[in-house]
């Protein structure tokens, strides 16, 4: 008899959680696992998700919070179909919350929680609005994370943040799949060499700080020598190109959209920037290691420093910190900084979609 793992993220777009979720899924089927998954309102990854062979559910809701009975009644509906066992693989702290509500008092079902952010999020907030939200959801979480039967973090930093501050042991980390495979020669391009081709790579969303890359970069474009590529989708887009036109940078910062071949986008590249507000363990900046291009990233809660080694493999500028990026990419260009390639080749292990797989694999089949 199969396993049956249960799949849940509310919101099932392209980014990092679903992709390490699709691959896990891609790997789980080839081991005889059967594969659900849910989301709240339409999943991206719902043909390839179908074509592996894996279920799927999305839940009409018109908020995460209102879906708690459909999920509850889903789950049921699971656990009394014949699977030598049902295991729940909830995903980012809102979600994790929604599970153990709707798992409340139900028999037969394990719940494994996932940190692929940080909780230390929820420490951040806009307005007041926002603060009063995500201080419930932390306080929830203080209070119900114990009853899962394992958390599971994609940084260090995380799982020590959380038995800190939510006195929880049964805590393991799981880096994510961030690349198929190390990248053994160095591939960084030879076209650009007086011309720096700086680039982003994600969400296209307040939190992750790409005003404060627009604003540094356009303190320094008439000094240096550069362009700077934009990848990816969001609702700060409009807002994105509105600086562009208001500071006429049309011809040196380009806005490329959406780019699912990661060799396309980092294919000679000399600079990759990550400044959001807080992360889980971006892929992206592991992507651009993998491909030799140096990386500059915020000081954020979450795993942006492991990935750069603290340093060894990469620069880090105060978060939300203009003139501190500035200096930063300055202190790049003048020195042509290169990434130390027996470094960059060792520390890449940890992060390849082999390594997260079959820790994961452990887990679901010792799990009791």
């Amino acid at each position: 008899m199969k396993k049956r793992i249960i799949f849940f993220l509310p919101f099932f777009v392209h980014g990092g959680a679903s992709e390490s979720i699709f691959k896990l899924s891609k790997f789980l089927i080839k081991k005889n696992f059967s594969i659900l998954v849910i989301s709240i309102g339409k999943n991206s990854y719902k043909h390839q998700l179908k074509k592996l062979g894996c279920d799927l559910h999305e839940i009409k809701s018109s908020r995460a919070l209102f879906s708690i009975f459909k999920l509850r009644d889903i789950i049921r509906h699971e656990i009394n179909k014949k699977y030598s066992q049902t295991l729940l693989i909830s995903n980012i702290h809102y979600a994790n919350i929604i599970a153990l509500i709707s798992c409340f008092k139900l028999k037969g079902i394990k719940i494994i929680l996932t940190e692929r952010s940080s909780l230390s999020e929820l420490k951040i907030f806009k307005n007041p609005t926002f603060f009063l939200k995500n201080k419930i959801i932390y306080n929830l979480a203080r209070y119900l994370y114990k009853y899962s039967d394992l958390i599971v973090t994609n940084s260090i930093y995380e799982k020590k943040f959380i038995k800190k501050n939510l006195y929880i042991k049964n805590i393991k980390c799981i880096f994510p799949p961030s690349i198929p495979n190390i990248k053994k020669i160095n591939n960084n391009n030879n076209k650009f060499k007086s011309k720096k081709k700086i680039i982003y790579v994600g969400r296209l969303s307040a939190e992750k700080g790409v005003f404060t890359i627009l604003k540094a970069l356009n303190i320094i474009k008439d000094k240096y020598n550069f362009i700077f590529e934009i990848y990816g989708e969001g609702d700060q887009k409009n807002e994105i190109k509105r600086f562009i036109h208001l500071n006429k940078l049309g011809k040196i910062f380009l806005l490329k959209g959406y780019q699912k071949n990661k060799n396309l986008i980092f294919k000679n590249a000399n600079l990759f920037i990550n400044a959001s507000s807080f992360e889980g363990l971006p892929n992206a900046l592991v992507q651009s290691i993998n491909h030799n291009v140096y990386p500059i990233c915020s000081d954020s809660p979450g795993g942006n420093m492991e990935v750069i080694k603290f340093g060894k493999l990469g620069l880090s500028f105060k978060t939300g910190d203009v003139n501190d990026l500035k200096t930063k990419v300055v202190f790049y260009l003048k020195k042509n900084l290169k990434l130390k390639n027996d470094i960059r080749l060792n520390h890449l292990k940890k992060y390849t979609e082999k390594n997260s797989n079959m820790k994961y694999f452990e887990i679901l089949n010792n799990i009791k």
